[in-house]
């Protein structure tokens, strides 16, 4: 059997005092797999099992109660009660069952919206995203047909990179917004074991990637998540060649200047916010005008205000910016949301919460042209 990842199992079974039925159904839903009488099981049996537990489906078993875990969150509730209104589909209606109970039951009952709810979580995990600028208005006719030809194209992509065509595409709408979630295997690893006595061989394992895709057809701004140059390349192409039917779409010179930091030398830039909400400039690297290529680096916690101080203004006025690192604070969030823009098309930040705010606001600084 593989070694399973830990989690606080104890917290997260605890919750289902009185809502043991939950557990027993998610049991039973694994059939003979399970060498267990879901009939017999309370929450102190469920746990012993986790533990000690056998049966060809075990593996399968643990997988599902991770990712029911993955979901007992705050932002998950929120996931799993929009995915399950999309899809009619009402778990819960006195609305009472803990997160916990209620990620269990849903990925019991109905698996496709456990999945719409896990995928929406998923999405708003992803920090680092390359944004590129496409046409304002243009929307996708057919997101189903679309995600089937855009997952048959990355398979024939990735069956020559990687030698392995496994790929699976799910989308959800989300007001302008179509979202793709792209699931792939990451290249072979091998990893050497002691199999007997005297004998090492290798254990190939084929982990699984998750990428995403985000395109706003009211901006036309596409944003992809990958982890390597060459599969952003292959997800943006495939992408426009399967929404659109042309893969140069976001080819042009143009498409790739999303962002702008030379405004940040305008004499007038100024980082203003809504009420409540508070914005600085902690970071910033800049190409010196030598001919060495020299770069230079300066932080500080408010280095606007640093750069009056010390009257760096002028030699930075022809230094091209490279980086930009902005700190912005939201009323109802003081810990504050870094933000970092590199080159014309690279953005950095937590886009679980705020994200269309941090979007307006470079728009208002001039900062970004999407």
């Amino acid at each position: 059997m593989v070694k399973h990842r830990a989690f606080n199992g104890d917290r997260f079974l605890d919750k289902f005092q009185g809502q043991e039925a939950i557990l027993a159904a998610y049991v039973e839903s694994w059939g003979t797999g399970l060498d267990v009488d879901a009939a017999d099981l309370d929450i102190t049996g469920f746990k012993q099992f986790l533990l000690t537990g056998t049966g060809s489906s075990k593996n399968e078993f643990m997988e599902g109660l991770y990712r029911a875990y993955d979901l007992a969150t705050d932002r998950g509730y929120e996931d799993l009660i929009a995915a399950c209104r999309d899809l009619k589909y009402c778990p819960d209606p006195s609305g009472r069952l803990p997160v916990e109970c209620l990620s269990l039951k849903v990925r019991t009952e109905n698996e496709a919206a456990f999945n719409l709810a896990y995928d929406r979580c998923a999405l708003q995990k992803a920090e680092r995203f390359t944004v590129f600028r496409g046409q304002p208005g243009r929307t996708i006719e057919d997101p189903v047909g679309a995600t089937g030809r855009l997952q048959q194209r990355l398979a024939e992509i990735f069956k020559d990179d990687k030698n392995t065509d496994r790929v699976l595409v799910r989308h959800y709408q989300e007001g302008s917004y179509t979202n793709f979630i792209v699931y792939h295997e990451k290249r072979t690893q091998a990893v050497l074991v002691f199999q007997a006595k005297r004998k090492v061989a290798p254990t190939v394992l084929c982990p699984v990637q998750q990428d995403f895709i985000s395109y706003n057809s009211e901006t036309g701004q596409l944003e992809i998540e990958a982890r390597f140059p060459r599969e952003e390349t292959a997800l943006r192409r495939a992408f426009a060649e399967c929404c659109f039917g042309d893969a140069e779409m976001f080819e042009q010179p143009d498409a790739w200047q999303s962002f702008s930091l030379s405004a940040l030398q305008e004499q007038d830039f100024e980082l203003v916010v809504d009420e409540g909400d508070e914005a600085e400039v902690i970071e910033l690297q800049c190409l010196l005008p030598e001919k060495t290529e020299t770069t230079m680096t300066l932080k500080s916690k408010d280095l606007g205000g640093t750069l009056n101080l010390i009257a760096l203004k002028q030699l930075l006025h022809n230094a091209p910016i490279r980086r930009l690192v902005l700190k912005i604070s939201f009323a109802d969030d003081r810990r504050g949301k870094r933000v970092e823009l590199t080159g014309t098309n690279k953005i950095s930040f937590k886009r679980a919460t705020h994200a269309e705010n941090v979007f307006r606001y470079l728009r208002n600084w001039r900062l970004a042209r999407v």
